[in-house]
């Protein structure tokens, strides 16, 4: 049984919002390698064994994505399964927090913006990597 901390997660829409945005922008950066001449040179430069891994990754996140876009009773059962999926939030929201960091340091440097309450300081999006750090790593 998942930790029911995790599972309450489920329960309110603006959390359910940030965890699919947060693997929608994971996705999205997963996606984005094939889009240059750049990222497919990674790609094709990196061992097989971890292309596998990032190939795996990706199924694994469009699989997150289908399931967070069920029915709500189907996203409980789906989620309850195991803590895999769970990591893989966690790994996804904590990437997103980090770059919204970045973002929000570069428009300061290149707009010279007063500092004001960053974009990045999400409270619910702070609110589910707490509870995913507590949580997500099965004991």
């Amino acid at each position: 049984m998942i930790n029911p901390e995790l599972m309450e997660l489920l329960e309110k829409n603006d959390i359910l919002d940030i965890l699919t945005d947060s693997v929608a922008y994971q996705l999205q950066k997963i996606n984005n390698v094939e889009k240059t001449n750049e990222g497919r040179d990674w790609y094709q430069e990196l061992p097989q064994i971890v292309k596998e891994k990032f190939d795996n990754y990706k199924k694994d996140y469009e699989n997150l994505a289908r399931i967070l876009a069920l029915e709500h009773e189907q996203v409980h059962n789906e989620m309850n399964k195991g803590y895999y999926y769970w990591r893989l939030l966690r790994s996804a929201c904590t990437t997103y927090r980090n770059d919204l960091v970045e973002y929000d340091q570069q428009l300061i440097l290149e707009f010279n913006l007063p500092e004001t309450e960053a974009i990045s300081d999400n409270s619910v999006l702070n609110e589910c990597i707490g509870v995913l750090d507590k949580h997500a790593i099965e004991k």
